[in-house]
């Protein structure tokens, strides 16, 4: 078994940590630089962003593992990070930000920072309790207190940075009001905040470490604090799992979610957090008095019902409106949660000591959390391809009907069909569904499916309003008289396409529903128009050279219309009682000019 190497003093980790720190800083304004003035890496996404994971990750692993710089195994560890961070960062660059449009992609981008973040988060204590112990055997207390420690060193760093900015800011405030603006342009310069902030994080870090007992009293009074309001946590978690219970039986039964599923999950993650508070690495036997201690014992089996509620809310969710991004990352919460749930209901009443296993629990949960959300950063469960084969199934089972507007059935989704969430959405692999449905032949609606596939694929940008997917859908559902007439694909085409246009001005796609066509001749002419209408206007449509044209449009008669109040359109248009009558006056025309004549 491999000895762990003393550890260097602190004249030796400082250089290592400023070393590290410099290299982060100077990396990171490089490629600020090449994202400026678009040269290499900026011009390959992949090399962009895998580059970018490395420079975030490796030189502040490298601070705050510097104390092992003597291992052999630290450096070890570090190539096998900075290989897979590299990967992951590649795999990002080439799956998903090359096909995320511009104004979407700071969204797509802190998601993918806050995934690695996560993940180097839990991973960071196993490698430092390897390094310290010399072995990979699992010593929970020293696991504890070091996962507690990074995270309390990262934002009392964090902390300390945005105070000497703040410093900063005022120091160039100062000499702004005497004219001097020197300092405010030079604070300003990506070449000074880059290098400036690594180092000044880098010196925080140091300082925080080098004053351990501080460290320790500060995660004391923390941890005690937490602990006490893990009370009021488990009053909260004991009433609402009360009044679900008693509404549970309708959502199961009328298949509705009964609640928002990531309000759940919030509520299950507090409750770990605070019992993990109270529990601490195992060494308090009795954190509570007895009786709160008991009582914990009887609410913390509760989250399995809130657990399963969020589970099965999102399997609800999945099957109506089938999966995103945001979805696949929630399913994974949501199984991270329930195993919580159930690992600490177990614990609960296994032993006589308090929530003795919750260790294990932990470790357990920690390591899948690691595996999945690995494995989501690479194609294996990607959520964008999972997402992308979920919408074309959806699409695929359901034609048309699946590609309706969705803004009135799930708000808080931006997109609006499935078409669009995979032209926009779901990156490499939601492009790839797209064209396999832009040549589709077979299947529910499939001409309609491809022609609307088409379309997306040709669009540059989501908010484009010709054309717009849902006119198309609109259209084909549309009721046409006299009964048995159906729309020609030229008529459907040329339809659509001004539903969608905002210069004809139509106002019928928000009541559809309301709209009829209807074939007559108009004009005398022997030969049909077509008339798409509502009960107070509408738009003519003539065959001219073979092709349907917009030739003119109508409005209700307003002495007439305003006193039939019992009128009904589908209904007279059952009914047969059409007839295109010619106007009581003609037009009149003196030399260019003509004049219509209203009847009084």
């Amino acid at each position: 078994m491999e000895q762990p190497a003393p550890p260097p003093s602190g004249k030796t980790a400082l250089p290592l940590i400023l070393l590290a720190a410099v290299v982060q800083g100077w990396s990171l304004y490089g490629l600020h630089h090449a994202i400026t003035w678009n040269h290499w890496p900026a011009t390959h996404h992949s090399w962009l962003i895998g580059l970018y994971a490395l420079a975030v990750f490796i030189p502040l692993t490298m601070q705050l593992l510097a104390e092992h710089a003597r291992a052999a195994a630290l450096w070890r560890l570090l190539a096998v990070l900075a290989g897979v961070y590299f990967y992951f960062g590649w795999q990002y660059g080439s799956a998903v930000f090359s096909a995320v449009p511009d104004p979407f992609r700071a969204v797509a981008h802190f998601s993918f920072a806050l995934e690695l973040s996560v993940l180097w988060l839990i991973a960071l204590p196993f490698a430092q309790v390897r390094l310290t112990a010399g072995h990979w055997t699992i010593q929970y207390p020293l696991l504890f207190a070091t996962a507690w420690r990074n995270k309390l060193a990262l934002a009392e760093a964090a902390l300390f940075t945005g105070l000497f900015w703040l410093l900063l800011f005022l120091w160039q405030m100062l000499f702004h009001m005497l004219g001097i603006d020197y300092f405010r342009e030079l604070f300003q310069e990506p070449i000074f905040a880059y290098p400036t902030t690594s180092l000044t994080f880098g010196c925080a870090l140091h300082l925080i470490g080098s004053i351990e007992r501080l460290t320790s009293v500060v995660l004391e009074q923390l941890l005690n604090v937490l602990k006490w309001l893990g009370l009021l946590a488990g009053v909260i978690l004991a009433l609402f799992t009360v009044a679900l219970v008693l509404k549970l039986p309708s959502v199961v039964f009328t298949g509705q979610k009964a609640i928002g599923a990531a309000w759940l999950l919030w509520l299950t993650a507090v409750v770990v957090l605070l019992v993990n508070a109270a529990y601490r690495d195992g060494s308090a036997s009795q954190p509570y008095p007895q009786w709160i201690a008991q009582s914990f014992r009887v609410v913390v089996p509760l989250t399995v019902i809130i657990g399963a509620t969020a589970m099965y809310a999102l399997v609800m969710r999945d099957r109506q409106y089938g999966l995103t991004v945001e979805r696949v990352w929630a399913f994974i919460v949501a199984s991270a949660a329930l195993l919580y749930a159930v690992g600490y209901s177990a614990a609960a009443w296994r032993s006589r000591t308090w929530f003795a296993g919750i260790a294990r629990v932990n470790v357990v949960v920690a390591m899948v959390l690691m595996a999945l959300i690995a494995a989501a950063l690479t194609p294996l469960l990607s959520p964008y391809r999972l997402a992308a084969n979920s919408q074309f199934r959806l699409i695929r089972e359901r034609g048309l009907a699946a590609v309706e507007d969705k803004h009135s059935k799930e708000p808080g989704y931006f997109w609006v069909t499935p078409l669009q969430y995979l032209r926009f959405d779901s990156g490499r692999y939601g492009r790839a569904k797209l064209q396999e449905l832009a040549g589709l032949q077979t299947g529910k609606d499939a001409a309609d499916i491809r022609q609307l596939a088409n379309r997306l694929l040709a669009q540059t940008g989501r908010w484009e309003l010709p054309p717009k997917a849902d006119s198309i859908v609109e259209v084909a559902k549309l009721r046409v008289f006299p009964a048995g007439r159906i729309l020609d694909v030229n008529l459907r085409d040329v339809l659509s396409a001004d539903l969608a246009s905002p210069s004809r001005g139509f106002g019928f796609l928000d009541s559809m529903d309301k709209a009829a066509g209807l074939f007559v001749d108009l004009n005398g002419d022997k030969a049909e128009e077509f008339v798409f209408m509502n009960d107070r206007s509408g738009y003519v449509y003539e065959k001219r050279a073979g092709q349907w044209v917009l030739a003119a449009s109508l409005v209700a008669d307003p002495a007439i219309s305003s006193s039939r109040y019992g009128w009904d359109l589908f209904r007279e248009l059952a009914k047969g009682n059409i007839a295109a009558t010619p106007p009581r006056w003609n037009n009149l025309s003196i030399g260019d000019q003509k004049f219509v004549v209203n009847a009084h």
